[in-house]
């Protein structure tokens, strides 16, 4: 007998444009993943994927921070926002495997640096072509995690665009401020710019 899974609840309309804020985080990371392979070789530089590294490191602090603040807030939790801290959660997982793929890609890009110059013996070839390899399958597993976090944050919040009537939408707009676009920061949920520090700046 197949289970019967029951329907989740409608995220908020705030919650749901916060969630699109992400989704394009993540969908501007992996176009710069795309973007840093656009080389001869294929293969992104150090500096590239360390700088990468960076701003994963910021998105996924965000997260982590947003469900502790929703978890830890005062008071009963609707189903939506339950269902709220669970996607958020869930995203984090996908976010952490970007970031270890992509930093064993960076490891390996790493072990290139170290013998860019020098001679070069059979052995060592054999480990340079093994390396590149390695870093081929790494950034595709990346993109693949990056796609998967922006996938489910799209998904989440075109739930909320779909079923919730459009006075609704209206409403909900009305009472968030500095709404959600993909360089700006809404108080709900979207992560901070790379470089400014924590994402609860506004007293959470």
């Amino acid at each position: 007998m197949t289970p019967i899974v029951p329907t989740p609840p409608i995220p908020t309309a705030a919650d749901a444009r916060a969630m699109s804020a992400l989704a394009k985080e993540f969908t501007a990371a992996r176009r710069r993943l795309d973007q840093s392979r656009q080389t001869g070789d294929g293969l992104p530089s150090l500096t590239a994927t360390a700088n990468q590294l960076q701003s994963l490191g910021l998105l996924i602090n965000y997260l982590t921070d947003e469900v502790l603040f929703r978890v830890a807030e005062p008071g009963h939790r609707t189903p939506q926002q339950r269902r709220t801290v669970g996607i958020l959660a869930t995203v984090t997982a996908s976010a952490a495997r970007a970031v270890e793929y992509l930093a064993g890609a960076h490891g390996q890009l790493g072990f290139l640096h170290q013998y860019v110059y020098g001679p070069t013996t059979p052995d060592l070839a054999d480990m340079r072509n093994s390396a590149v390899e390695v870093i081929h399958d790494r950034l595709e597993e990346a993109r693949a995690s990056l796609q998967d976090a922006s996938d489910a944050l799209n998904l989440e919040a075109d739930r909320s665009g779909a079923l919730v009537s459009r006075a609704a939408a209206a409403r909900g707009r009305t009472t968030v401020r500095n709404a959600p676009t993909a360089s700006s920061v809404p108080p709900e949920a979207a992560p901070p710019p790379p470089g400014t520090g924590s994402a609860h700046a506004n007293g959470r």
